[in-house]
């Protein structure tokens, strides 16, 4: 069986797609060096090559729908183990099927990668209302994430619309990578990680803010069970309000 390998990002991941589909043979997708690419393959470094992966993207838009394209990204972006596979099933039922394989929800090739689609999109949302920003010496507001998932791209559009006038820097430290917005320009970069100068009033203003947590609660309502709900406990050692 032939396993095609690529680099790790989503157009090496498109390209590897599209190489596979059009082997024909029976074949795998894999990341570089995974544990799951298996013993008794022939190997194929996929390499990235743009033009294939944005053929690759229309002839998913075209066979499914763009909501198709969104579920195969989220899908990706999970990081889970065996994503790859799940998507290149996915992709293979959606060239047979059409628009109408979205609508297949008992099909476990659609209820895995719609599954996946769900925990990243949801992930997602939820960040955009735990992110914290600390306010640097030279103005720039920073913040450090650790999500399960891949979403910084998908944090970084509702952010740039909210902070656009400003300089902003968004750390997802769990995989050493970040979002940098300066003078207008987005880029993403290599980030190990940060020698915090904080602005001379950001402690402040940290304690103010916790202030306004504790006191604004009504004792009465305080919901500890529905509290860890809404703000799991793994997500709050970069919350302010959660910093003792």
């Amino acid at each position: 069986m032939k396993t095609f390998l690529y680099d790790g990002c989503f157009e090496g991941f498109l390209t590897a797609l599209s190489l596979a589909l059009d082997s024909g043979d029976a074949c795998a997708i894999s990341k570089e060096n995974a544990e799951e690419a298996g013993l008794f393959s022939e190997f194929i470094n996929a390499g990235t090559d743009q033009q294939r992966a944005a053929t690759a993207r229309d002839l998913i838009e075209r066979r499914g729908s763009a909501e198709s394209w969104q579920h195969i990204r989220f899908a990706f972006l999970s990081e889970v183990p065996g994503a790859e596979t799940a998507i290149f099933e996915y992709v293979k039922l959606l060239l047979e099927k059409g628009p109408a394989a979205d609508n297949m929800l008992a099909d476990d090739r659609v209820k895995k990668v719609h599954g996946l689609s769900a925990k990243v999109g949801g992930e997602a949302h939820r960040f955009k209302g735990f992110v914290r920003f600390k306010e640097l010496a030279d103005k720039t507001l920073y913040s450090k994430i650790e999500p399960d998932h891949n979403i910084l791209a998908l944090l970084v559009p509702h952010f740039r619309a909210r902070l656009g006038t400003f300089n902003w820097v968004i750390h997802d430290a769990r995989r050493n990578n970040a979002a940098l917005y300066f003078n207008g320009k987005l880029v993403y970069a290599p980030l190990a990680a940060a020698l915090i100068l904080e602005d001379a009033k950001e402690a402040e203003v940290r304690k103010l803010w916790k202030h306004f947590f504790k006191t604004a609660a009504i004792a009465e309502r305080v919901n500890p069970k529905l509290q860890r709900q809404n703000v799991p406990l793994k997500y709050r050692k970069n919350l302010t309000e959660f910093d003792k």
